[in-house]
């Protein structure tokens, strides 16, 4: 039986490019979404994640236990913190798509840029990248940037004007003197093919997350 992985989702944008680097390193390996797009606009609302946003996570880390999967995987930043809980209600483990990125960012230094596009994705990513500096005896200093026009814009349907907002952003902080840029949304990935000029470490979750993912499936026991 092939091995099997979920994916807890608050979007149901860019499924094809997790599924198609998944498969290049795992061709056999079974991938499934829950995707529910209503806990981002809840976690908004409320500045935070509310108790129907962790019950309703709970939810789909049990049922994705009860699908049959190995991993379960939490891809959004937003509502990282209440993934961390969700280890303790389910036998599968729950990895966070961010949190080798936060290793990342924390071996490039001290000094760190976080830019976001949603004031709800920043506090949880700081708080991350901080936990993990604490955790190797290093105070992180994270700056916190973040960019509502780009957000507007995509927002309005823009996805162009979101992206050249972003990236004349990451190009300001390129000039400030950090160790590293993090880009706290794996959506942001689009924007690397185009900042390659950038000579700041640039972090987006995306590859160091799914090679991270990948590692951990490769680990697993064969299924009979």
């Amino acid at each position: 039986m092939p091995k099997h992985i979920c994916i807890l989702q608050t979007s149901f944008a860019k499924r094809e490019d997790s599924i198609a680097y998944l498969k290049e390193r795992i061709p056999d390996l079974r991938i499934d979404f829950i995707t529910d797009s209503s806990l981002l606009t809840d976690v908004r609302a409320a500045g935070h994640p509310t108790e129907d946003v962790e019950a309703r996570m709970t939810l789909y880390a049990l049922a994705a236990e009860k699908m049959g999967a190995d991993l379960i995987v939490n891809t959004c930043s937003t509502v990282g913190e209440v993934a961390d809980r969700l280890d303790k209600i389910t036998r599968v483990p729950v990895v966070k798509i961010d949190e080798p990125m936060a290793r990342l960012a924390v071996q490039a230094g001290t000094k760190i840029a976080l830019i976001a596009t949603l004031p709800t994705t920043l506090g949880p990513s700081r708080r991350q990248i901080e936990k993990i500096g604490r955790e190797q005896g290093k105070e992180m200093h994270c700056e916190e940037f973040l960019d509502q026009p780009a957000w507007e814009a995509l927002s309005s349907g823009d996805p162009a004007l979101h992206n050249k907002i972003l990236m004349q952003s990451i190009r300001k902080l390129d000039e400030q003197g950090f160790d590293a840029i993090v880009m706290a949304q794996i959506s942001m990935r689009a924007l690397l093919p185009d900042l390659k000029d950038v000579k700041t470490p640039l972090l987006c979750s995306f590859y160091s997350g799914w090679d991270h993912v990948a590692e951990l499936v490769e680990q697993l026991p064969e299924k009979e």
